[in-house]
């Protein structure tokens, strides 16, 4: 980081003009960012001469360039989340970073992100060692994974062959499947001991009560499914779906009144409704009162109509 300069030093810059405040500023802002991080990957092996890394790897569900964090040796992997609004900054120190963002680090198995390399190589039908499958010219800090501990978990989702020093691989879609179901079961139950809220489930599986709010099994096991769903691709959330038999939920809004809109098929009229007009006015005409039937007797020739004292005089 660099030393704190005096206010002497900065005037004597800007009357030489040498003030470099903005060029400092831009490269101490690109060196650091705002991130909170897990215990774990702070800590430090002595015995291991690898430091914390970040790169970009292939996000398993988007296929995208996404933040990771190598810690330990490269046996421990985190997610780096960013979270950022418009309108926001850092006050460090006497230094204002205009970067508000805030990274979050949270570890996460790096078994989803072999997972679809795995299922690309098994396009050539043949067993493949790690190092061949983990190859990817735009993502080449991918073979970080080899060294991860994940890698011992590779028989849940792969056939396995060879001794401990030479292994190779293929992937077993119905191995996957369980795998992924194994996974979700397991997050469901730890959603519900620790009585998360599930509000993104179906409204009308809940059991509703005076105080809370309980959701049902099915809502917490529809949960965790949906949780699992960002770090697989989306042909494989549909074959879970199915593997484990989960609804697709369709969310409907209670009380919502019928549309007011009538559908332009039902403007036709169904009825001549002028055949009804013409026979009620024939049968208005032929009902007069007492009044009409004496005034239709007497002789108006020669006497003007009510409207002819209201009409303007003709100028001579």
């Amino acid at each position: 980081m660099p030393q704190r300069r005096s206010s002497r030093q900065i005037s004597k810059e800007t009357e030489n003009g040498e003030d470099h405040a903005p060029r400092q500023s831009s490269k101490r802002e690109a060196q650091q960012w705002i991130c909170f991080m897990n215990n774990t990957a702070l800590e430090v092996d002595p015995n291991v001469d690898c430091k914390t890394f970040f790169c970009k790897l292939r996000h398993p569900k988007t296929d995208n360039a996404a933040m990771f964090l190598f810690a330990n040796g490269d046996k421990n992997v985190f997610e780096v989340s960013a979270f950022s609004e418009s309108c926001r900054s850092w006050l460090i120190d006497d230094f204002v970073q205009q970067d508000g963002r805030l990274h979050i680090t949270t570890p996460i198995d790096s078994v989803f992100l072999i997972l679809p390399y795995l299922r690309k190589a098994k396009e050539g039908g043949m067993f493949m060692t790690l190092d061949q499958i983990m190859c990817d010219p735009d993502y080449p800090e991918c073979s970080r994974l080899v060294g991860t501990s994940g890698t011992s978990e590779l028989s849940q989702i792969a056939d396995i062959k060879g001794s401990d020093d030479l292994q190779v691989y293929r992937f077993n879609e119905e191995k996957m499947l369980s795998w992924l179901q194994s996974k979700t079961e397991r997050l469901a139950d730890t959603l519900t001991d620790r009585g998360t809220c599930v509000s993104g489930s179906q409204s009308s599986t809940y059991v509703r009560t005076k105080r809370a709010i309980t959701a049902s099994p099915d809502d917490y096991r529809r949960y965790a499914y949906g949780m699992v769903c960002d770090y697989i691709p989306p042909d494989v959330a549909l074959q879970l779906r199915g593997h484990m038999k989960i609804p697709e939920v369709v969310e409907k809004k209670e009380n919502e009144p019928p549309s007011k809109k009538a559908k332009l098929d039902d403007l036709t009229p169904t009825e001549d409704y002028s055949q009804g007009k013409s026979e009620n006015k024939a049968t208005k005409a032929g009902k007069l009162t007492v009044g009409q039937k004496k005034l239709s007797k007497v002789d108006k020739s020669g006497m003007k109509s009510l409207a002819s004292f209201f009409s303007p005089k003709a100028k001579s």
